[in-house]
């Protein structure tokens, strides 16, 4: 990892506790993180514009996977925010102000698309913009249901806010189709004129940030606070959509880069934990890594993290090609956002169950993180609608992703079989796609059929990267297991010989079980308590402690003595 990483994880930022704190000082110290990353990285728009090995070097730094917080505000600002504006700065030099402000993060930047009453219906928004005479604008929320939702739009936590909002350009009563406009939202201390915004709840378990939703109540912008030149009414309002919102896709395939640093904390915890923690099944203490289960838990975690890691760094610079077509760049995203998080979670919920106790605690990181993966799982695009339309571009052929051949692995032909029988479904269906039988039998193997192509293309990529054999194997098992009847019927591979193929990649990889940790490099970012004996004794000593001094005991009851005044 870089040194700009280790200088980060360095910081007394990151040395906090954070599950001793109030959710808004968690709040309050997730923008002074996201400041702090900002500054170290120093990116140019140039950097975020081309997608640069530095951008992407920020999302899949193992700190970022500490705080979803952190990364959420930092993924809103330079990919969406900072993304968008650095399109326009050859021709709009009045913006590089604000783009220079938002990139040293002393102003932070959202973007408001969503909307309360429509979620991914995102052509139909309703808020508008209506062109006045001098050539400003009038922005306005309707009703409620236009409302926008989820960018922290509230003053709260003392940050000059700004907002790229999407609304409906309306010039003289035509509704000229949707538009991206510059909203300056609040100061350090209250919101502008004509804003509100309303602080959502708290989500369960997940990381702290001040989600809000936002209202417009006939704000007055001038006519530079449009992005674009044009004001005709687009030929093909899906394809403006799309060019308006290039970062999107953008964005679904970036989400999954924390979610890759965050399941090698999980393999690097749980790892650390199943070697420390012992039992005595025979009156010989042994670590919990001895036994195979536990194995399992570890090995398919640390597998997962290395092959998604190397796949994650291969796909990146298709997004910087710009000879890579919108619909590539869309299916690569979809894919990898899909199997990077459900990898993610399968993990996650393994090693916390294994981690015992310890595992459902906020400092142990992986309970948090599985939290953080609920939400993920749905920003930017969710996933499992993002599948479904991407499942059936494929069978209709309308275009391909590049997959491996089929000769190349075990998973590469259970991808291309899938693809086939995605394609049968549809000649053998009266009605085509959109019928009803087609939905019932099409639409719910999307999903697990998007995944088992990106099981395909990782572990392609992972062996090009020289990711270790054992490893890949392990990874193998483990995507068998998501389909084993599949791999039963067409490649004749019975259950007794799934679990034995398991053992055998177990076997070879468990002796080497230490050097496998090291080599995900995230133990100088890593906080957990349970990794060491030396961080589970610093963490005691930071516990709230109750010791015991009552006089009066429960009514019927003689209260215990304190042995060491005897």
């Amino acid at each position: 990892m870089s040194s700009l990483s280790e200088q980060i994880a360095a910081h007394p930022f990151f040395a906090v506790d954070v599950s001793a704190l109030p959710f808004d000082e968690r709040i309050s110290l997730s923008y002074q993180r996201a400041q702090l990353v900002l500054r170290t990285y120093n990116l140019t728009a140039d950097d975020v514009l081309k997608m640069t090995p530095k951008f992407w070097e920020i999302h899949l730094d193992p700190i970022v996977a500490l705080d979803y917080g952190l990364f959420t505000i930092i993924a809103a600002q330079i990919n969406l925010t900072v993304g968008t504006l650095s399109r326009f700065l050859p021709t709009r030099r009045d913006l590089v102000p604000l783009v220079n402000s938002l990139l040293k993060g002393e102003t932070m930047g959202l973007f408001l698309l969503s909307e309360r009453g429509h979620g991914l219906d995102a052509l139909n928004i309703e808020t508008t913009a209506h062109q006045q005479e001098d050539g400003s604008y009038i922005l306005h929320t309707p009703h409620e249901e236009a409302t926008k939702i989820m960018p922290s739009s509230n003053p709260t936590f003392g940050m000059n806010k700004i907002a790229l909002v999407m609304a409906r350009l309306i010039i003289k009563g035509e509704d000229r189709g949707m538009r991206p406009f510059i909203v300056p939202l609040c100061n350090t201390r209250e919101p502008f004129p004509g804003i509100l915004s309303i602080r959502l709840p708290l989500r369960s378990g997940a990381s702290p940030l001040d989600y809000s939703m936002t209202r417009f109540n006939k704000v007055k912008l001038p006519a530079t606070a449009l992005l674009g030149d044009s004001f005709e009414t687009p030929k093909d309002a899906r394809a403006a959509w799309w060019d308006t919102l290039w970062r999107i896709p953008i964005g679904s395939f970036a989400v999954s880069g924390p979610c890759v640093s965050g399941l090698k904390h999980t393999a690097y915890i749980g790892g650390k934990y199943s070697l420390r923690r012992l039992v005595a099944p025979h009156n010989e203490k042994i670590p919990i890594f001895t036994f195979p289960t536990q194995q399992w838990s570890v090995l398919h975690s640390v597998a997962s993290a290395r092959v998604l890691d190397a796949w994650y760094r291969d796909v990146a610079p298709v997004f910087s090609d710009p000879k890579a077509t919108h619909p590539i760049k869309h299916g690569l995203a979809v894919m990898v956002k899909a199997t990077v998080i459900r990898q993610s979670m399968e993990c996650a919920h393994e090693m916390a169950e294994r981690c015992g106790a310890q595992g459902t605690f906020d400092t142990n990181f992986i309970a948090r993180h599985k939290a953080d993966l609920d939400s993920v799982i749905i920003a930017e695009g969710d996933v499992l609608a993002l599948c479904i339309r991407l499942w059936g571009e494929l069978v209709l052929g309308r275009y391909t992703i590049p997959i491996p051949s089929k000769k190349e692995s075990l998973l590469a032909k259970h991808a291309h079989g899938l693809l086939d029988e995605g394609r049968q479904v549809l000649r053998r269906v009266p009605g085509g796609h959109r019928s009803e039988t087609a939905e019932y039998e099409l639409l719910p193997e999307a999903e697990r059929s998007v995944i088992a192509l990106g099981h395909a293309c990782a572990y392609s990529a992972a062996q090009r990267a020289g990711v270790p054999q054992v490893l890949l194997d392990l990874y193998e098992c483990a995507a068998i297991r998501g389909d084993p009847t599949w791999f039963s019927e067409n490649v004749g591979l019975t259950r007794a010989e799934q679990r034995a193929k398991e053992g055998t990649a177990l076997r070879a990889a468990a002796p080497d079980i230490e050097k496998h940790l090291e080599d995900l490099n995230v133990g100088y970012a890593v906080r957990a308590s349970i990794v060491s004996d030396a961080a589970w004794l610093g963490q005691v000593e930071r516990m709230p402690k109750y010791k015991g001094n009552a006089q009066s005991g429960i009514p019927g009851v003689t209260p215990g003595k304190d042995g060491a005044r005897l």
